[in-house]
């Protein structure tokens, strides 16, 4: 059954072809129709009546643009919708009787079992078939028709065997091709899905690799230099570092994480200077050319406080507020003269680049009191 009587069943993609099908061999078996009542009316010998051929005319046209309704409201597959169809073509089969012309259905009847083919099964258009063939038979048996006609009404059989079939074929077909379509969708599922599950035990493998190579070969320096309490610290800060590390890779979305690279110079500023940077990192962004300027002004900055202030521990500080990306760091040490010339390499090496991609940079600086750089760059 192509649909419902409410037209809510599934229909399989074929039944839109079938459909067209259906309508353009109805419209073919109307025009044909029509041709052959408006020949019986000029040229049939006594003059038929002509009422009988105008309301078959009627009929024929009316059935028509039903059948162009139900194709498009969907019940056009309702056995309802089938039965009126079949005695419509009954009725215009018997109205070249009545009118007392000629057989003046044409391919109406044809058309129908069409409908009854997309409506059923193949089985049951061919009984349909043998039905119709017995009772148009009759027809001509009864209008006195020429014998020929007799054998004519063959034409039914044939149409249901081939149309029966052809609609069976076509759907059992595509069936199969919606099952291969689902096989294969739920077979990409579930390599999708095996996938994922790989994917989670590489990770885990990976993290625990991980963890072995760091965390693990740490402690154990640790255990090794306990007796060095300067050295112990540094072992653990170096592993807080890495686990940070770790931890902001597997948290952050950006494969070029704005954080991660932070951490990075960072990293390298203790592990050269063997200082200790306290960090506030909150946001995180995908790196694009002006964080990595502010990345590497941060590096810097780092850099000239390990130097020159002459303190172990230097504070870092990081957001991106309202568009744009903050950075400070700040020592608690020697300090400077802002002004002074021996001081010029931070306005080559932080400021000239900061400026160069819209960003500016302040530096607060009082001698034996400390210095802060801040820098602060629009993101796009």
């Amino acid at each position: 059954m192509a649909a419902d009587s409410d037209g809510s069943a599934d229909v399989l993609p074929i039944d839109r072809t079938l459909t067209r099908v259906v309508l353009l061999m109805r419209l073919l078996g109307w025009a044909w129709m029509v041709i052959l009542i408006a020949v019986a009316m000029v040229t049939s010998s006594p003059e038929p009546d002509g009422r009988f051929l105008i309301g078959a005319l009627v009929i024929g046209t009316a059935g028509t643009g039903l059948t162009l309704l139900a194709a498009a409201r969907r019940f056009l597959g309702t056995p309802l919708y089938v039965a009126f169809d079949g005695v419509l073509a009954l009725g215009l089969v018997s109205a070249g009787w009545f009118a007392g012309t000629d057989f003046v259905a044409g391919g109406y009847p044809a058309s129908w079992l069409f409908i009854v083919a997309f409506a059923t099964s193949f089985r049951a258009t061919i009984v349909i078939g043998v039905i119709a063939t017995a009772v148009f038979a009759l027809l001509h048996l009864v209008m006195e028709l020429d014998q020929t006609r007799l054998f004519g009404s063959v034409q039914f059989l044939v149409v249901a065997v081939v149309v029966g079939w052809a609609f069976d074929a076509l759907r059992e077909r595509e069936s199969l091709r919606v099952r291969a379509e689902e096989d294969r969708v739920e077979a990409q599922a579930e390599l999708a899905r095996e996938q994922e599950r790989s994917m989670r035990l590489e990770e885990r493998s990976r993290i625990a690799r991980r963890l072995h190579d760091s965390v693990l070969q740490t402690l154990k320096l640790i255990s090794d230099t306990a007796g060095d309490p300067a050295e112990v610290r540094y072992l653990a800060r170096v592993q807080e570092r890495d686990l940070r590390r770790t931890i902001n890779e597997y948290q952050s979305p950006h494969q070029a994480s704005f954080r991660a690279r932070l951490l990075d110079v960072r990293a390298n500023t203790e592990d050269r200077y063997r200082v200790e940077i306290e960090q506030v990192i909150r946001d995180d962004a995908e790196m694009d050319d002006g964080l990595r300027v502010v990345v590497a002004a941060t590096a810097e900055a780092l850099n000239n406080a390990a130097r020159h202030s002459g303190v172990r521990q230097i504070d870092l500080f990081s957001e991106i507020h309202d568009g744009v990306a903050h950075v400070s760091v700040r020592d608690r040490g020697v300090g400077f003269d802002p002004e002074s010339r021996t001081r010029g390499g931070i306005s080559d090496s932080i400021v000239k680049p900061v400026e160069a991609v819209g960003g500016s940079v302040v530096v607060r600086s009082t001698p034996g009191q400390g210095t802060e750089v801040v820098i602060r760059v629009p993101l796009p």
